[in-house]
């Protein structure tokens, strides 16, 4: 093997393109350029999208399942009548209680005049002061009486009003644990039921960048299985301690999704807004290559030459890496064709091609 061809060998074997004529070609490459911009301070964490309201509905009275209005994946209204249970028991029950208040208003009635009778026969010395006392007492048995009587009748009457079963919130009803025909007890479980119109979560942020999250401040929730999709939030509530056994801060968190295109159980990743924005450099997310275990790019100088240089970057949002060491605004990295490239070795500027023109040139070619 000539010594000519030895070394045209090397120069292919470091990745750089040679001329059989001359020495290497600067290859083609994108360039970005380190740029300032406005940025909100976020802190992310991953947790499961909860209902905002939940409810496991029962009944107070007891009595038979007359007519049940509800099925499983059903959408009710607040106050919709849900289930209705047997009340003749209750209504006879309401009845006798009316009757007896009124047996109450009578005896009461009665005792009071026979109250005042006692009072004038006192005062004109026909009667006793003793008996004008068991007169008083008489009307005080009657009122106790009424008052009893009168409980007894709200007692029904609201026995009346639980044979009812109404929806406490509007939502779905997730699940039914009865049918038609049951006897309940006070106590049993009817239905499951959901508001998932907005959903919650339970998020655990880093403290470190999380500690001036505020109630109202802006989510963004990505969920997994709908990762081309972004939903809306807020904060609801910081919590006033770190988690012990993470050492996270828990944030509670609210989710719109009025098409309800999501569902309670789904594992979402949330973007807290934690503050006010700030100015900071970026670069193009793809600059960013790893060699020996350190994060670097290829920086061009003024004359095409490009430089490798470590950088420490921090979070990347819409395709860019935050710059917190190592660049300086505006210059220029190599964005695409890192493999191109030899440190030290000159490159060669190209445009990036529009998404259509480069679908035409691959069609073309």
């Amino acid at each position: 093997m000539t010594r000519f061809a030895f070394a045209a060998l090397l120069l292919l074997g470091c990745g750089a393109p040679v001329d059989a004529d001359g020495p290497a070609v600067a290859p083609p490459v994108h360039l970005d350029v380190v740029s300032p911009e406005a940025r909100m301070p976020t802190a992310t964490g991953t947790s499961e999208l909860l209902p905002l309201r939940r409810a496991m509905l029962s009944v107070e009275a007891p009595g038979r399942v007359l007519a049940l209005e509800i099925e499983r994946g059903q959408r009710v209204e607040a106050g919709q009548v849900l289930l209705r249970l047997d009340v003749g028991r209750t209504a006879v029950a309401a009845s006798a209680a009316r009757a007896t208040i009124e047996q109450a208003q009578a005896s009461l009635a009665q005792a009071e005049r026979s109250r005042a009778l006692a009072e004038r026969l006192a005062a004109s010395g026909s009667g006793s002061r003793r008996s004008v006392e068991q007169a008083e007492d008489a009307a005080s048995i009657s009122r106790a009486a009424l008052s009893a009587a009168e409980a007894q009748a709200r007692v029904t009457r609201r026995g009346l009003t639980e044979a009812v079963l109404r929806a406490p919130f509007s939502g779905t009803i997730v699940e039914r644990h009865v049918e038609v025909g049951e006897y309940l007890a006070p106590g049993t479980a009817v239905a499951l039921l959901m508001d998932t119109t907005s959903l919650r979560a339970d998020v655990l942020l880093d403290p470190r960048e999380s500690l001036d999250v505020r109630p109202g401040a802006a989510v963004a929730a990505r969920v997994f299985a709908r990762p081309d999709e972004r939903f809306e939030g807020v904060v609801l509530r910081v919590g006033e301690a770190v988690d012990s056994p993470t050492r996270r801060l828990p944030v509670e968190v609210e989710i719109n999704d009025p098409e309800r295109r999501l569902r309670p159980g789904l594992v979402a990743r949330f973007e807290v807004v934690t503050g006010e924005s700030v100015e900071m450099l970026s670069v193009d997310s793809d600059a960013v290559f790893e060699r020996f275990e350190l994060t670097q790019v290829f920086v061009v100088d003024g004359q095409g030459v490009a430089h490798r240089r470590t950088v420490t970057l921090g979070a990347v949002r819409g395709g860019r890496a935050q710059v917190l060491e190592g660049l300086e605004a505006g210059e220029r990295v190599v964005a695409q064709g890192q493999d191109r490239v030899l440190d030290g070795q000159p490159v060669r500027a190209i445009e990036r091609a529009a998404p259509g023109e480069a679908h035409a040139e691959r069609s073309d070619g």
